[in-house]
């Protein structure tokens, strides 16, 4: 799969031919992924979620390190589940 910026290479630049059937065939699916994503968009009713959405379309790029050095690391995570869990009302 090209992505968009490939695509542009590969139509500009002679060396390499791309026929119609392909260029077309790679537009489609950049257009049904596009569709996909503002279907999921359209569903969603969490404010929270439509906000963090907002804040990923405002950034003017994205660092996975920095991100990911943000997230929760596995101990974390197990803890915190089991504190929800105990935390639910459970009847006997």
């Amino acid at each position: 799969m090209l992505k968009e910026n490939q695509l542009v290479r590969f139509v500009l630049d002679g060396i390499n031919k791309i026929s119609n059937f392909e260029l077309n065939s790679i537009k489609m699916e950049i257009a049904t992924q596009k569709k996909e994503i503002i279907d999921w968009i359209l569903s969603i009713e969490d404010q929270a979620v439509l906000n963090e959405i907002e804040i990923l379309k405002k950034q003017t790029s994205f660092n996975f390190d920095e991100e990911f050095k943000k997230g929760l690391t596995v101990e974390e995570f197990r803890k915190r589940t089991t504190e929800y869990i105990k935390s639910l009302p459970w009847k006997k």
